[in-house]
């Protein structure tokens, strides 16, 4: 590899000369620059776009877990409603069961009438 690599060199150098080879040196060292430039920003771009994509994957799973507790959250506060309805449905009973009499008639209704 080096020796093919200096070869093409020397023919460079005797076709060109030494005035046209340095310029060709130039050239070519601006033009490594400019492609490894060019490499760095397409580096740089693609890792920039795949923070995004995580930064977002991320946001959109925070998101469906916020509504998937917001549902949760919803079904638990109608637990207790539904309890609490039942309770005073439970209270109701209890408060009419000592004012039934065996007869179906009420016992306070036959104090007012006594």
């Amino acid at each position: 590899m080096e020796l093919q690599l200096l070869l093409v060199l020397l023919i460079a150098f005797i076709v060109l000369g030494p005035e046209r080879m340095m310029d060709l040196a130039v050239k070519l060292g601006e033009a490594v620059r400019k492609i490894r430039q060019t490499w760095e920003e397409i580096k740089f771009q693609a890792y920039m776009e795949e923070m995004n994509r995580k930064i977002l994957e991320e946001e959109e799973k925070a998101l469906e877990d916020k509504t998937e507790d917001e549902t949760e959250d919803e079904d638990m506060e109608e637990l207790p409603q539904d309890t609490s309805e039942e309770i005073k449905k439970d209270e109701s009973e209890q408060a009419r069961a000592p004012d039934d009499a065996s007869d179906g008639t009420s016992e306070g209704a036959q104090n007012k009438a006594n």
